[in-house]
């Protein structure tokens, strides 16, 4: 009897430890901030960069994203990859949906303890990402690539929880216009 209380004092111990870890990693990082720039009043939602790896075994990755009043139809979404690479393509496998941009929307990659590069997607494209139960990230590099995989089934990246915070901040700028 004492056994069977232990165990489930120690299941209900590490089943609190664990969902508090996710809970503080979520505490810890950047959350989506609506901007409003004094030149000529165009609202930015902006996701600063946060792990979009559900493992440790997998690549380090990073994901973060941008959405403007200019271009209400698109996602800038900012990739980033761990040490001095130079990142030239980015690929989502959704639902076997491969979307590869190829086209970065900045001219460089940017270094510095971890290599970053902007590119950009449809809203749509970004909106299918957002709900989607598993997504496989490919980061293309010259001549080498990495994968990372986040998604609404792989519960440990950090970047899940911040997809429909980002999502409600957009659909309010949206409204406006």
């Amino acid at each position: 009897m004492m056994k069977k209380y232990c165990v489930i004092i120690m299941f209900l111990s590490y089943a609190f430890i664990f969902s508090g870890c996710a809970s503080v990693n979520q505490g810890l990082t950047p959350s989506a901030k609506t901007v409003a720039s004094d030149f000529d009043d165009t609202i930015e939602v902006i996701q600063a960069p946060v792990s979009a790896a559900s493992s440790l075994s997998e690549a380090w990755h990073t994901l973060g994203f941008r959405w403007t009043s200019k271009a209400p139809d698109i996602v800038f979404i900012t990739v980033g990859a761990q040490g001095i690479v130079n990142i030239s393509a980015v690929a989502f496998n959704i639902y076997g949906n491969i979307i590869r941009i190829d086209k970065p929307a900045s001219t460089l990659t940017d270094y510095g303890d971890s290599s970053t590069r902007q590119f950009s997607m449809s809203l749509e494209q970004f909106r299918q990402m957002a709900i989607a139960q598993t997504v496989k990230m490919k980061v293309v590099m010259i001549d080498n690539y990495s994968v990372s995989s986040f998604g609404q089934s792989k519960t440990s990246a950090i970047v899940n929880g911040k997809f429909a915070p980002f999502l409600q901040q957009v659909d309010t700028q949206l409204a406006k216009l």
